[in-house]
């Protein structure tokens, strides 16, 4: 609330603790098509600028409402990048940075964010598919059953199934406590 009322701190740090999460959301959202166009970082970077840029316009009152904007607008950044693929990658300006962080933790953080993207990437698509959808866009399971067109029991096996890859993933990089 105080990000949308034009407290400039409280929108540097809501961007800066949503631009990890938006990475990963993007990593796992990507096909290989799409993926060999943009970096997820781009595409995080580009939503995050639109989010700045429109926090004005979002007219929700609570969490959830929040995050479903947000995701809709990375999604719309995604569906402007399959339609202009191959042409020349718009500036991006840069976000700004929380000055708190340290090299160190960044890089660390970086690093992390890395691994876990990659181990995403790994996963076959309904597994990156239930992981983005209950993780990153914090569905329902009784949506994400809805969407994929299956039981919410066999939704939450496919959930229970797709952790277990994606730690066995970060296991294998030697990020198990990830």
């Amino acid at each position: 609330m105080r990000a949308r009322e034009g407290d400039a701190a409280a929108r540097e740090a809501l961007l800066e603790r949503l631009r990890p999460r938006l990475v990963l959301w993007a990593s796992a959202r990507l096909g290989s098509e799409l993926r060999a166009e943009a970096d997820p970082e781009d595409i995080a970077q580009e939503a995050l600028l639109a989010v700045h840029r429109r926090l004005d316009e979002f007219k929700g009152d609570d969490r959830r409402a929040f995050i479903s904007w947000l995701f809709t607008v990375a999604e719309n950044r995604i569906r402007d990048l399959a339609d202009r693929a191959g042409a020349q990658k718009r500036q991006r300006a840069e976000l700004p940075r929380r000055e708190q962080t340290s090299p160190s933790q960044a890089a660390a953080r970086a690093e992390l964010a890395r691994s876990l993207a990659e181990a995403v990437a790994r996963l076959d698509e309904p597994h990156r598919a239930v992981i983005r959808m209950r993780r990153f866009e914090e569905m329902e399971v009784s949506e994400i059953a809805r969407r994929l067109d299956r039981s919410e029991n066999a939704v939450r096996i496919l959930y229970c199934r797709a952790i277990a890859a994606l730690r066995d993933g970060m296991k294998q990089e030697g990020r198990e406590s990830a």
